[in-house]
């Protein structure tokens, strides 16, 4: 393999380096042997590092996402070592204090479904959203605040094509306008038993349990997988066998929903969290990209898995210097992008405000009202 062909292709006004550099930083990266492997979370990218140093730039390439739209969010992949970002991001995380004596854990996120909309001969992409903010008592309560925040254009562009189409209603997934999805405007709680916190089939941790999961990344991956042979048992279809090499891709993609879980809807401890990215990251197809917009634009380092021609892409983005996640999102060839935006998460004395009226008292499963 030519060592400086991707280099060549996304760089082509840098100078190729001549042969004796081609020479020393081939021999730097492949230490005399040609098929050495390199393990997946190695927390460095020695191919790329070598490359850098023999060119002595940076490069900045945008790649825009959502078929191509200038609109939406773009990936900015920067010739830096995006493993050591990703790396001293869950390094700083994992050093966090833990929080102590605080009344509930808090996390508040946005869901947000953008799609490309076409009426009257006028095309332009529209965000529709729901806001979700839940408390997780010391206790075994669980109150969760869903309020819906309608549906609206993204940019200036896209108003303007909107308001050319003649302002149309928009109503996002609630396609009748009958306003029985969440209700714009309106604020629905519901209480609830926190005691299976966690939920992923057959899978059911509650909060103790999600504290006490490793900090390591191995012990956590050992753990997370115990629990598999009952999922990969409840998902197998009984009416055709499935192979080996099926079940490794259905318990990749389970590993990475359970990871989004944890990372987005419990209490798991800085050091869990930490270990959660570099589990993720060492899944087979999974890649680190830094400089990737989230939704509402920010900026982060990412794990991406998927991607290729015509195939959903995940994505996690990252705060480089907090490490918290910015934001899941799951990118659509045919332009359509669902992403989970986090606004808050962490511990926190103040509980919610619920209406007068609004009566979640009792121990039921499931009770809530709309205020």
């Amino acid at each position: 393999m030519n060592d400086f062909r991707l280099v060549d292709a996304v760089m082509p006004d840098v100078t190729p380096p001549g042969p004796a550099k081609v020479a020393e930083a081939r021999a730097r990266v492949l230490g005399g042997r040609r098929h050495r492997r390199i393990p997946r979370w190695a927390g460095i990218l020695t191919a790329a590092t070598a490359t850098a140093a023999v060119i002595g730039a940076v490069a900045v390439v945008a790649v825009p996402r959502l078929g191509g739209d200038p609109s939406g969010p773009a990936v900015t992949v920067t010739r830096v070592n995006p493993e050591e970002v990703l790396a001293a991001a869950a390094d700083r995380l994992a050093r966090r204090p833990e929080a102590t004596g605080r009344r509930y854990w808090r996390g508040e996120t946005e869901e947000v479904i953008r799609r490309r909309i076409s009426v009257e001969g006028h095309t332009f992409l529209a965000d529709e959203r729901v806001g979700y903010t839940a408390w997780v008592g010391s206790g075994r309560d669980l109150v969760t605040v869903e309020s819906g925040l309608g549906t609206r254009p993204v940019t200036a562009a896209d108003r303007a094509e909107w308001e050319k189409a003649g302002s149309p209603r928009l109503c996002g997934s609630d396609t009748d306008c009958g306003n029985d999805m969440v209700p714009t405007g309106e604020t629905q709680y519901v209480h609830s038993d926190a005691e299976a916190l966690l939920q992923r089939a057959t899978l059911e941790l509650n909060g103790r349990e999600v504290r006490d999961l490793p900090r390591d990344p191995a012990a956590l991956r050992e753990r997370l997988l115990s629990y598999w042979h009952a999922e990969w048992k409840h998902m197998k279809d009984p009416r055709r066998a499935k192979t080996l090499r099926a079940e490794a891709a259905e318990r990749d993609d389970w590993l990475w929903g359970l990871g989004e879980s944890l990372l987005l809807h419990t209490p798991a401890t800085p050091g869990t969290r930490a270990a959660v990215y570099r589990v993720l990251a060492g899944l087979p197809g999974a890649r680190v990209v830094d400089g990737v917009r989230d939704v509402d634009g920010r900026v982060g380092v990412a794990i991406l898995r998927g991607g290729g021609p015509g195939e959903l892409e995940k994505q996690l983005v990252i705060d480089r210097e907090t490490g918290d996640p910015l934001a899941v999102q799951q990118v659509f060839p045919w332009g359509r992008l669902y992403s989970t935006v986090v606004k808050r998460l962490g511990w926190t004395d103040d509980g919610p405000a619920v209406p007068k009226g609004c009566d979640l008292g009792g121990r039921n499963r499931w009770k809530g009202c709309v205020g």
